[in-house]
């Protein structure tokens, strides 16, 4: 299933519902929890957003070629991280930077660059407000293929730093890069990493890190996602609470009209799909499958724009 990639205008309500319609309901009726992950195509002459099983196309095991270097959604402020016993998670919104490679399967590691712009920020036991360089402190972990990254502050690092209401900020122009594995057939190169994450980035950030309607919408479903129960749901998921909230961040208030009024349309969709046709299971399922369907178009108009490369 191919889908039209979003224009940078905004396209109007029957054209979004139209989208959402064809990609949210094409798994349905198959298992919610295993539905159908959305994936980029790694032929070198095209860049088409296709539907790939979770189990991922790749085994696991064996030789293996590097996957995809990704790009991360430049936040425009806070994205508070989620703790418990088990140390802090939240997801982050990336995008593919490489089209020749594969998507990453579930569970690949991967590194942000030298002097990627990822601050950590807390309380400490004084209550003073403390920003930190994060690379050192967090681990990133592939979940939803290209579209999305977890995350992840280990509980040990969590108990040293001594910090509470902890969250993380991403500047612009940052890019991951998938961690070296010893059974790697195909290693990313020194030119390749050069190409990625220096003139395809800087490209990437007109359709993902500035302010616009595309990038303003994913961020603001990522806000969303992230409030969100993985499992389950409460009344307080469906009546606009979420959706207020993520607009009133700083991400929110810092969007165009245009990004904010496609994020409510996104979120208006998804309760008729939670709560009337029964597509999802819960909000989060369905913002999130709202949320990479954005990204993978947009990597499509990111992609056409660099075609002379």
């Amino acid at each position: 299933m191919m889908y039209r990639p979003l224009t940078n205008s905004f396209t109007g309500s029957v054209v979004l519902v139209t989208l959402l319609m064809a990609f949210a309901g094409a798994t349905a009726a198959d298992d919610l929890n295993n539905r159908g992950r959305l994936g980029m195509g790694v032929h070198p002459d095209t860049v088409l957003p296709v539907l790939k099983a979770t189990g991922w196309s790749k085994p696991i095991g064996g030789d293996q070629a590097a996957p995809q270097i990704l790009g991360v959604v430049a936040s425009h402020g806070s994205i508070p991280l989620n703790c418990n016993n088990d140390g802090c998670r939240a997801d982050l919104s990336t995008f593919c930077l490489q089209q020749s490679r594969d998507n990453p399967a579930r569970g690949q590691t991967y590194v942000p660059v030298e002097g990627a712009d990822i601050v950590l920020t807390g309380t400490n036991g004084l209550g003073r407000n403390v920003r930190l360089s994060a690379t050192h402190f967090l681990e990133f972990t592939t979940d939803r293929g290209f579209t999305a990254i977890e995350v992840t502050l280990p509980p040990a690092k969590l108990a040293k730093l001594g910090l509470v209401d902890i969250a993380i900020d991403i500047g612009e122009r940052v890019s991951l890069v998938p961690a070296a594995a010893t059974n790697d057939s195909n290693p990313q190169t020194a030119d390749e990493i050069a190409l990625a994450t220096g003139p395809f980035r800087e490209k990437g950030a007109a359709f993902f890190d500035l302010i616009g309607e595309t990038g303003d919408s994913i961020r603001l479903a990522n806000q969303m996602i992230n409030a969100l129960p993985t499992r389950g749901h409460s009344p307080s998921d469906f009546d606009g609470r979420v959706l207020e909230a993520a607009i009133a961040t700083d991400a929110g208030q810092a969007s165009s009209i245009e990004g904010v009024a496609l994020v409510r349309l996104m979120y208006a969709t998804c309760q008729e799909k939670v709560n009337v046709s029964h597509h999802f299971e819960n909000m989060r399922s369905c913002l999130e499958s709202s949320h990479d369907q954005l990204v993978a178009n947009t990597n499509v108009d990111l992609w056409s724009s660099l075609a002379g490369y």
